[in-house]
């Protein structure tokens, strides 16, 4: 709907009005599913039906139109849907957007299916096209999404419900769209005591280069690599090992580091809360780059008030605290002041890799961690920017020598990147092996 109220071209020949026809034909869709949807829309007064008479004595002309308390409220939200409008708009307007699943073997443009067996029309899957039920539940991720393509707060039932589709069809296309590469990666929910609220939804991390858009690449890709003779523990690893440690999971090899009180608190923890909880701390991490850049190099000492906000709004008090018992107020305290400093290391480790590229201007852009799941997080790190600096080509990798010697590898475009790189960059997720099958 909101891609047909900005764009005056879907649905709409000549005049303001949308008829469903030509509404189903741009979308390449069943003419009987648009109009139940068109009535649904009616029903919940966000669009109007207008009928209008004919020259003859048949059925009356029936159209829409968009209501105009919705264009009023479009026009007046300030929502991410905005950010991506463009995307929105290309995803919706009916035009071809070609994906393969990465690493599979493309077919000849005369072997792809153009009819069934039965002589129908072939699905867009077939054809190498993006299919309008994954074309939906992309435009919820991007409606969803911000500047930089992630998507946090998005439940799995909130998704079924923007996309009618049930759980296992849910699943399966958001596989099929990290094979297509049109999400780069995704953490998945959980729930656990530690965190506010306690259910967390899972994090997408969109792929808003993807060139099936047809859109110009949008901010810079950095990578650091570290050789593996160099590589020093990421912090949000070496907490997870003192959690081992205190469990007895693995034998502590060194004395941890971590304070008791936060081990406590992190005791119950498992890979899957632990890997939502590292997401939480990067969101963190990303938001103090992009307003402390200058001041993570004078060695993080900066007025940071608002990151103790943050942090306490994510975790959960341990019980007793707030009861008037001095003691758990002083042990709540000591575990945000832990997740701060730890916060700001994890700012700091990306400011020195990544600010080793001291050609760049970093200071007066924004900036979001890309978690790298596929590889050793402390041997490669990634990073995007927005706007893209100048002097910053669409993706550089920052190949660091054992000797400490930086050298960059500059892409104009992020297809132009190897695939194995961009797997082991995080820049995109390896497909399950049956989708390669196909």
């Amino acid at each position: 709907m909101e891609a047909t109220a900005r764009d005056s071209s879907l649905g709409r020949a000549e005049g303001q009005y949308i008829r469903s026809k030509l509404l189903a034909k741009q979308l390449r869709m069943v003419e009987g599913t648009v109009t139940a949807a068109l009535g649904e829309l009616v029903a919940a007064g966000l669009v109007e039906r207008i009928e209008s008479a004919t020259t003859d004595k048949g059925r009356p002309r029936v159209s829409y139109q968009i209501a105009p308390q919705t264009l009023a409220l479009l026009a007046d939200q300030e929502c991410s849907r905005f950010v991506h409008s463009e995307h929105l708009q290309r995803l919706f307007s009916g035009a071809d957007i070609p994906v393969e699943i990465m690493g599979s073997q493309p077919k000849p443009q005369k072997e792809r299916a153009v009819v069934t067996k039965d002589g129908n029309p072939a699905p867009p899957g077939a054809r190498s096209r993006l299919s309008i039920c994954n074309r939906l539940l992309l435009g919820a991720l991007l409606a969803n999404a911000d500047q930089f393509g992630v998507v946090e707060g998005l439940s799995s039932q909130e998704l079924r419900k923007l996309t009618g589709l049930d759980s296992e069809s849910l699943n399966h296309r958001l596989r099929r769209l990290r094979g297509l590469g049109l999400i780069r990666s995704y953490v998945p929910g959980v729930t656990s005591s530690i965190f506010r609220g306690k259910k967390v939804s899972s994090t997408y991390f969109l792929n808003l280069n993807h060139p099936g858009y047809g859109l110009g690449e949008e901010g810079a890709i950095l990578v650091h690599c570290l050789p593996q003779s160099t590589v020093q523990e990421d912090p949000c690893d070496l907490l997870w090992r003192d959690v081992n440690g205190l469990r007895g999971t693995y034998p502590p090899l060194n004395a941890p580091e971590t304070p008791k009180t936060v081990l406590i608190f992190l005791a119950s923890v498992q890979k899957p809360v632990f890997d939502v909880l590292r997401i939480k701390l990067y969101r963190c991490a990303s938001e103090l780059l992009s307003r402390h850049w200058s001041d993570l190099a004078l060695g993080g000492k900066g007025s940071y008030d608002w990151l103790r906000e943050q942090i306490e709004a994510v975790f959960q008090p341990p019980a007793g605290f707030g009861e008037g018992g001095v003691e758990p107020d002083q042990v709540w305290a000591e575990i945000l002041d832990y997740f701060c400093t730890l916060v700001v290391d994890i700012a700091k480790a990306y400011r020195t890799r990544i600010g080793a590229a001291n050609w760049i201007g970093f200071d007066l852009v924004q900036h979001c961690i890309l978690p790298v799941l596929q590889s050793d997080r402390a041997e490669v790190i990634a990073l995007l920017m927005q706007p893209r600096p100048q002097e910053a080509s669409i993706c550089t990798v920052l190949w660091e020598s054992p000797g400490g010697d930086l050298i960059p590898e500059d892409w104009g475009a992020e297809t132009e990147v190897p695939l194995d790189y961009r797997f082991k960059c995080g820049l995109l997720t390896p497909p399950a092996r049956r989708l390669l099958r196909r």
